[in-house]
């Protein structure tokens, strides 16, 4: 019953209480949009990521691999075929336009970044291909209210089959 008392009395001493919650309301809504709009931009740029990832990883299938020239036989010939510096190009020009920079994302196809104009080597029929996008992204609203940049990598993977067949001369069949 003591502590009831004393309770009421804290209560009616207590001025300015109310214009104290609603400050620590606001910065708390003002913290849930933040996280938010960070969410909302991560979403985006993994949708970008994902989108990217699958054509690497069709274009690295068709393809046999991503080689820095067209080899023989290729149906379509040279402009059939995607070398590994269009390749390069094409990546950059896409997240690019998603505001991911150069330094940020790493590009992996077999574990050569292709990002950077790398080349795959020959991947013969019916062998996998693993293609593996890392972008670095940061919270940016959120880094704003809470010191410190808060970091981390965001990564998408793509396993394939080789579709093309290089030399028929050694050829079994299926």
């Amino acid at each position: 019953m003591l502590l009831l008392i004393q309770m009421r009395r804290f209560r009616r001493s207590q001025r300015g209480v109310l214009a104290i919650e609603i400050a620590v309301g606001m910065l708390m809504l003002v913290m849930v949009i933040a996280v938010m709009m960070d969410v909302l931009l991560l979403t985006w740029r993994f949708q970008v990521v994902s989108q990217t990832n699958e054509f690497v990883a069709r274009t690295a299938q068709v393809q046999g691999g991503i080689l820095s020239s067209t080899p023989t036989g290729f149906p379509g010939g040279e402009g059939g075929y995607v070398n590994s510096a269009e390749m390069a190009s094409l990546i950059r020009d896409k997240f690019e336009k998603a505001g991911i920079e150069p330094g940020e994302y790493m590009v992996l196809v077999n574990g050569v970044d292709v990002g950077k104009g790398g080349s795959t080597g020959v991947i013969d029929y019916l062998q996998p291909i693993r293609t593996e996008i890392r972008i670095k992204y940061e919270w940016k609203f959120t880094s704003n209210l809470i010191p410190g940049a808060i970091e981390n990598w965001l990564s998408s993977r793509r396993t394939a089959l080789s579709e093309f067949k290089y030399r028929y001369d050694s050829w079994v069949g299926e």
